[in-house]
């Protein structure tokens, strides 16, 4: 089942208590809504009664699809300097609830999902994007990475993030946004063809893949974080 929690959240703007039934864990098989709410932007956003702000708060919830194979540990983006840490609790948490930590009967749900760990909403709506239009998110984050590659001044400053926004066509919506709100810096159109040719044959990315899926924290972005640029400079 899907929790919540009544709390109560000082407006960014005229500091007014602001409540939010705050999420705790989701389940999509259950109130699919909510996974709608997610994409759409519109999950655990309220208006300052005071001033009429709209803000959202920051996720750290668990969320559930079984029919989709998703298990997503989710934090706000501001802890993202922990990851390593928090992959340690995702995968402890993980098998408590589904792995060999749990009962038999989670351990045979648990069998056909995957455990993901993702910092911010661009993040998570990411995840549910990708499962609903049939991508491997490990394929998804190694195109990026050949995107980012590819691109001569790709902005990899901090607080910068490249997300699946849709598909255009034959194309990939890439954007480059921002963590802190979430504004599009810019679209990028990427044939379909790159994942597709990935997909077929991943061999060239070997190496890349297994430090990709070495924990929970399945994102381009653990290679662009300062301890990793500086571990391979």
């Amino acid at each position: 089942m899907s929790l919540f929690n009544s709390v109560s959240v000082a407006c960014p703007s005229c500091g007014s208590p602001v409540k939010f039934n705050a999420a705790f864990s989701v389940n999509a098989d259950r109130r699919p809504d909510l996974r709608a709410a997610i994409i759409d932007g519109s999950f655990q956003r309220e208006a300052c009664p005071q001033c009429n702000t709209e803000f959202r708060l920051d996720p750290e919830f668990t969320y559930v699809n079984v029919g989709r194979g998703q298990w997503i540990a989710a934090f706000p983006v501001a802890k993202l300097d922990q990851w390593k840490q928090l992959e340690d609790q995702t995968r402890a948490m993980f098998a408590k609830a589904y792995g060999d930590k749990a009962s038999a009967a989670a351990r045979e749900i648990g069998a056909g999902m995957q455990p993901r760990l993702v910092f911010g909403w661009a993040a998570l709506r990411e995840k549910l994007v990708a499962a609903e239009k049939g991508f491997d998110d490990v394929i998804l984050e190694l195109a990026k990475a050949a995107l980012v590659r590819g691109l001569d001044n790709p902005p990899l400053e901090s607080g910068t993030e490249l997300r699946l926004a849709g598909i255009d066509g034959d194309n990939l919506a890439i954007a480059w946004l921002t963590s802190a709100g979430e504004q599009v810096q810019e679209i990028l159109r990427v044939p379909r063809s790159l994942y597709d040719e990935i997909a077929a044959d991943p061999t060239g990315w070997t190496a890349l893949q297994e430090s990709l899926t070495s924990g929970p924290f399945v994102d381009v972005g653990r290679f662009l974080l300062p301890e990793a640029v500086a571990a391979t400079a």
